[in-house]
């Protein structure tokens, strides 16, 4: 009798165990355009109408229940960006009046939720420094319009360049333009051009490695090298005891961001149209 006891309890616990390592992170990933770095003239995020689309968007992701929510702020510079007290002032009801997204909604979620802290996962790219070199090398080579216009051979132009963004910012409520820029066509047109523009720029003459081969290359290496980083910082802040994690974070870097969590045994994506909505906002161009 002793003997089936002790194996009832050795089943029991190497059945939970294994329901354990079987239980999936949910992952709410929501892509955004800089909250701050538009012209406040003309957009300003503190507006009324576009504090009622924050409000029902916040409503919306703490009905989702994330344990943590993640912004795009380096936490290796927390001893200059000092977030973790802005955030507790926050909490007080304090700087409820900064335009950033990382304020605006990912503050006001974890408020709402009372979590104690926010968790920042950026990380410092090159893509400037690329760029930079791709002009030189495109005005060198007369290669502008590939640059500009995306529209070589085997290259695909965004649909925020070909339905104008800012346009289409305008002519609708911020939760709906938010939905678009969540929308499969809009990431995966954002991301193509890392993947089918830049790739072309540059020296690719494959039998010839002078100092500007594939130059462009470089620029796509590094943007995937900065997203892994950023993958990489959020897990290293996970215990694996979470329910569900939300990130809020620039739109393009979502498609990465979004394969490696779904490629993560331990992940479980929840597609953003599932939660925020399915955009009304009809493709152009």
């Amino acid at each position: 009798m002793k003997k089936r006891i002790i194996l009832f309890f050795s089943f029991l616990v190497l059945h939970l165990s294994a329901f354990a390592q079987t239980k999936k992170i949910n992952v709410y990933l929501l892509g955004t355009f800089h909250f701050n770095q538009v012209d406040t003239l003309t957009y300003d995020v503190n507006d009324e109408k576009h504090q009622e689309s924050i409000k029902q968007l916040a409503t919306k992701v703490v009905n989702l229940k994330p344990d943590k929510v993640f912004v795009e702020r380096m936490p290796e510079w927390e001893y200059k960006n000092k977030m973790d007290s802005s955030y507790q002032e926050y909490r007080k009801g304090n700087l409820r009046k900064l335009r950033n997204e990382i304020w605006q909604v990912g503050a006001r979620i974890a408020v709402a939720l009372n979590h104690p802290h926010i968790f920042q996962c950026d990380h410092p790219g090159m893509y400037g420094v690329y760029y930079q070199k791709l002009v030189n090398y495109a005005k060198a080579h007369n290669e502008q319009d590939k640059l500009a216009k995306k529209n070589g051979l085997g290259m695909t132009i965004p649909l925020t360049t070909l339905m104008k963004s800012d346009s289409v910012r305008k002519s609708v409520d911020l939760l709906e333009y938010l939905r678009w820029l969540n929308s499969a066509r809009v990431q995966q047109t954002s991301h193509a051009h890392y993947i089918n523009v830049y790739p072309q720029i540059g020296n690719t003459n494959v039998f010839s490695n002078e100092s500007d081969y594939f130059l462009g290359a470089d620029l796509t290496i590094d943007w995937y090298r900065r997203n892994i980083l950023i993958y990489s910082k959020i897990l290293a802040q996970l215990d694996y005891k979470e329910n569900a994690i939300f990130l809020i974070i620039g739109n393009d870097h979502i498609s990465i961001i979004k394969q490696l969590f779904k490629d993560n045994p331990y992940f479980n994506v929840v597609e953003t149209e599932k939660w925020l909505g399915r955009t009304k906002v009809k493709e152009k161009g």
